[in-house]
């Protein structure tokens, strides 16, 4: 007869297999989004040794980024997988499926059953986390690792912080998982709240010592802990500040107190408890709204501002009464407390992301057993109302691999998941200029001078608009059209415009100038381009392509001799086939040639 380790084991290894076979097709998606210039085109992440300088700041252009596990992992796994998406993939899936383990961990732990039924609810809840769909974006788009490796992180502290014996080692494990994890993602930094949370919920709850004692029991057993988190947090914002020189970068120009910001903390808090049980709907990779909409205050308002502060204070609540369910809802609250806009920091257009609840829901479905281990109902309803959740469940789990299965496609391809993003955000300049690149680069020559048109005709266009419109004029030789492009996008750029969009400009400035004859405003233009960004590809190409066209031939081949190694394995032949081929055209024309712009 089977044991019930073993039979644990048996179940654990099956969900992992379903959950690793729905989420197969991932492992043969491309670079989307981010991954494309953060990861794909970064060649110092495969040159040199300037990986050391970007792992503590200045990883593709943000500011606030400083998550030096993660761009560590990003350079091990670019340079040992030589820029191939496919084991890239691999990892995260890994990761997620990782993840799902450690979720039923926790949940047979907290669980206040044994036997089958734990069995049971600890399948339930693997299953539950490991086919959410709110989870497909981190799982599919690599440069969203961040999410799983503090996901991962906060969930073995937890665990190892109720299994370990040993206070030292208990304290060293918890602190070290804490430190990894604030340098993974820095909204680690609730997990000494969860600490708290956990420890509290797990005290002794048959003495009547009451709640002074309970707290003085909870410090004897466990302030070595505390110290040592409290300890590692010093430390990591001393560090974090020493390098960034602030601790959080506010760019957003709303008051910490006001009307506006806390109706979009009720209604980011309220959609990311609609996304945890709910994620069926609205899932595409951005989500704008109109910051004017939070500034009134209406019966719609009233009731999303109400229904907030209902399942936050009932959670409240129920926690103090020792409440399972409160517990449960405190958990996801505090996951959840960096992503609800508290503090004026714009993370990017997007009000909220599915992917900003893996954490909660980890935590939700982690304490979903403990829930339901404590219902208490008669033998009749307890078995009709048994059968009647594991039908709305397994119904649940249908929808969530259809939905799975039908997303992960629209986050496998760039122009895919930018056509999605464009149905559910139309007006989104951001939406339609990254629509408008895909285009460029698959040479969809009529859609891309549709949304050209499109972005070209608005009134406040963002920089990077016009330099794709320029892109594609300068495509068709159009120098007229390449100058109203040019003259919008220099209007267009502001003090907090990324490096790299300002060395977009300078390098379409030289093509621009090269299209005029211009050949020293050109030169000088391209070698200021080069100067941005030594290890930037595509500035350097140019340069190459442009002494191929003047007919400097030793020079153009010493150029793009240096700068072929910089370019990603996947693109080099093609690369220099172009220069090749340019190089030809020269030689064989009277005079130098017009400019194509490199892609």
């Amino acid at each position: 007869m089977m044991t019930r380790k073993l039979l644990a084991f048996v179940v654990a290894a099956a969900v992992v297999g379903l959950i690793a076979l729905v989420y197969w097709p991932a492992h043969s998606a491309g670079f989307v989004w981010d991954d494309k210039t953060c990861l794909h085109d970064a060649a110092w992440l495969r040159t040199g040794d300037s990986w050391k300088q970007y792992i503590w700041s200045g990883f593709c252009d943000w500011s606030n980024y400083f998550r030096p596990l993660i761009v560590a992992l990003f350079v091990a796994e670019v340079r040992v997988f030589d820029v191939a998406p496919e084991p890239m993939h691999l990892i995260s899936l890994a990761l997620h499926l990782i993840n799902t383990l450690l979720v039923g961990l926790l949940a047979r732990m907290l669980c206040l059953q044994r036997g089958r039924t734990s069995n049971l609810l600890t399948a339930a809840a693997m299953l539950l986390y490991g086919l959410h769909p709110a989870l497909i974006e981190p799982v599919v788009w690599i440069s969203s690792q961040a999410e799983l490796v503090v996901t991962l992180l906060t969930l073995l502290a937890l665990l190892a912080n109720t299994l370990l014996k040993h206070t030292a080692i208990r304290a060293f494990i918890v602190a070290a998982c804490f430190l990894l994890a604030a340098g993974a993602k820095e909204s680690a930094a609730t997990l000494p709240l969860l600490l708290v949370l956990f420890d509290w919920m797990r005290l002794d709850t048959t003495s009547n010592t009451g709640r002074i004692a309970e707290i003085r029991q909870l410090w004897q057993r466990q302030w070595p802990v505390y110290l040592s988190v409290l300890a590692v947090g010093i430390a990591y914002l001393a560090l974090r500040f020493g390098i960034l020189g602030f601790l959080l970068q506010p760019t957003s120009g709303a008051p910490l107190f006001s009307l506006a910001r806390w109706q979009t903390v009720g209604f980011v808090y309220l959609t990311y408890w609609r996304i945890i049980v709910w994620p069926m709907v609205d899932l595409g990779p951005t989500h704008e709204f109109d910051p004017g909409r939070f500034a009134t205050f209406d019966a719609a308002s009233a009731v999303i501002d109400l229904a907030a502060a209902t399942i936050f204070l009932a959670g409240l609540f129920a926690a103090y009464k020792r409440k399972p369910v409160g517990y449960l809802i405190v958990a996801a609250t505090v996951a959840l407390l960096p992503v609800l806009h508290l503090v004026p920091v714009q993370f990017d257009p997007s009000l909220y992301h599915e992917r900003y609840t893996m954490m909660a829901t980890a935590l939700v479905l982690a304490l979903l057993p403990r829930v339901a281990s404590t219902i208490s109902l008669p033998a009749p309803t307890l078995r009709t109302s048994v059968i009647a959740t594991a039908t709305l469940g397994l119904l649940w789990l249908g929808i969530a691999v259809t939905n799975i299965r039908v997303t992960l496609p629209l986050w496998s391809d760039e122009t895919k998941l930018w056509q999605w993003a464009a149905q559910e955000n139309p007006a989104s300049s951001r939406v339609k200029n990254n629509l408008l690149a895909s285009y460029i680069k698959i040479n969809d020559q009529v859609r891309a001078h549709a949304l050209a048109d499109v972005l070209l005709a608005q009134a406040h266009p963002c920089p990077e608009c016009m330099l794709n419109v320029a892109d594609l004029a300068i495509a068709d030789g159009n120098l007229a059209r390449v100058k109203t492009a040019m003259s919008k996008a220099e209007k267009a750029i502001t003090p907090i415009t990324p490096a790299r969009h300002l060395q977009a400009f300078v390098l379409a400035t030289g093509v621009m100038h090269e299209m005029e004859h211009d050949t020293d405003g050109a030169a000088e233009a391209y070698h200021d381009a080069i100067a941005m960004d030594p290890l930037d590809p595509t500035a350097r190409i140019s340069f190459a392509l442009f002494l191929a066209r003047q007919g400097k031939v030793t020079e153009a081949r010493a150029a793009m001799d240096e700068t072929l190694p910089l370019f990603p394995p996947d693109t080099r032949e093609a690369r220099r086939e172009e220069f090749e081929q340019t190089l030809t055209a020269a030689m064989s024309a009277q005079t130098p040639l017009a400019p194509q712009k490199d892609r």
